[in-house]
């Protein structure tokens, strides 16, 4: 299970740190081979296949022990559900049924993207790509070409009170990723592909954006909806081969709302994971365990973010006076658009007027350094990714006006906490 194999890659992992950049408790993302970019590749390459020009499958040891005569892989993502949380699960004698499919498969740590959010990550593990290529960076982004702070879940502008999307005024969600979906490969190439995802975002912009090319998107009300849906599409499958993506978000939505105390993710993590296995586990047939894969993994993990923690950016004037916009990307890692372009003597106020709880580096640095991925960036890089990268430590966040209603817990950072995500395969016909 927590092999020493295991520990000594999450040594390696968060012993590649920031300092250079930002601080020396900080860790980069693993973009030459062990983070969330490599999973679509190692999922082909257990079908025995490849998908040309995406990130390269993970090392050997993450799967290799798992091939042959592979048909089916499911990957299941529970989001925020960092590889830290998971230990701290199974320590407790809770793991449930993932730590039984670990005793028999492979689990090891991988790295999330930078920033460590959804969007990006999902974007990343729908396209095969670094966010330097695909261009979705994070949960708020400057979008030039509409000219306006945008909220990239719902395609909003953060600041608009009513309704209106940019779905509106000219969004193509279908072509917003600069580069082309992981499942319009799986259909040229006969391979079976859907995803499972909350009734509600069934044509969201966010699923049109990375599910691309699928042959199903199917929607589920509840975790025993979501399971049984996954149950009964691997009885009915007739394609020779078939890739699934389940998504989960109950433990993001409890630790959003009540952070890491209390024992409310907790909960989420026990009920999926009882719910896996009475609607799915149990319901499969020997045909259907022969020659299927399920890959657990999250897009990121988090941290508890206090109040007194927070820094409101409204009542700083350093700040105020430097940005051209409002700050962008995320509260624990920020994209800040400066008026004088991120100057030096820009960047050295900003950094005293956060105080030690961050670090501030020029955002043309950090693309160099690789925390974005590696390659080509996409046209609207530059722009989206500002001046100058705010980097959170410990507990601290960044909040423009009114943290008493923000999130008790939060990720986008460098933190371990948030980085470290777990890779658990496993097959069911064993």
């Amino acid at each position: 299970m927590f092999t020493p194999q295991a520990d000594r890659i999450e040594r390696e992992l968060v012993d590649h740190t920031a300092a250079e950049l930002f601080s020396e408790d900080l860790m980069l993302p693993a973009v030459e081979g062990r983070w969330l970019a490599n999973v679509p590749a190692t999922a082909a390459a257990l079908l025995g296949t490849s998908i040309p020009g995406i990130e390269p499958p993970l090392p050997d040891a993450y799967w290799r022990p798992l091939e042959g005569d592979v048909r089916r892989v499911i990957v299941v993502l529970l989001d925020a559900l960092g590889y830290r949380h998971l230990r701290r699960m199974h320590e407790a004698g809770e793991g449930g049924a993932w730590e039984t499919l670990a005793r028999s498969g492979v689990l090891l740590p991988i790295t999330s993207v930078f920033p460590s959010t959804t969007n990006a990550a999902l974007c990343t593990l729908g396209t095969g790509r670094a966010p330097l290529s695909h261009g979705m960076f994070a949960y708020e982004m400057w979008l030039r070409e509409y000219g306006v702070l945008t909220q990239m879940l719902t395609i909003k502008p953060v600041y608009a009170k009513g309704p209106e999307t940019l779905l509106s005024w000219g969004f193509d969600p279908e072509r917003f990723l600069a580069v082309p979906g992981v499942g319009e490969w799986l259909r040229e190439h006969g391979i079976a592909s859907r995803t499972m995802v909350p009734r509600q975002f069934t044509r969201g912009t966010l699923t049109r954006m990375c599910y691309r090319g699928f042959d199903e998107v199917i929607g589920y009300i509840n975790a025993d909806d979501m399971w049984a849906h996954t149950a009964h599409a691997l009885q009915r499958e007739s394609a020779a081969k078939s890739y699934t993506f389940v998504y989960w978000g109950g433990v993001d939505t409890a630790i959003h709302q009540h952070g890491g105390a209390g024992g409310y993710w907790q909960g989420q993590y026990r009920g999926v994971t009882a719910s896996f296995e009475r609607e799915f586990l149990a319901r499969l047939r020997p045909e259907d365990r022969d020659g299927t894969v399920v890959i657990m993994i999250a897009d990121h993990g988090f941290v508890d973010t206090p109040l007194n923690q927070v820094h409101t950016v409204a009542h700083n004037p350093v700040l105020s006076e430097a940005l051209a916009v409002p700050f962008s990307g995320e509260s624990r890692a920020a994209f800040l658009h400066c008026r004088d372009g991120g100057s030096d003597e820009t960047r050295r106020r900003i950094a005293t007027s956060l105080g030690d709880g961050f670090r501030v580096a020029p955002t043309e640095k950090v693309v160099r350094a690789g925390l974005f991925g590696r390659g080509a960036p996409c046209a609207e890089a530059t722009s989206r990714l500002g001046n100058l990268i705010v980097a959170a430590r410990g507990e601290r966040s960044l909040d423009r006006s009114d943290a008493i209603r923000g999130p008790r817990g939060r990720h986008g950072g460098l933190t371990p906490e948030e980085m470290l995500v777990p890779w658990l395969a496993a097959r069911l016909d064993l």
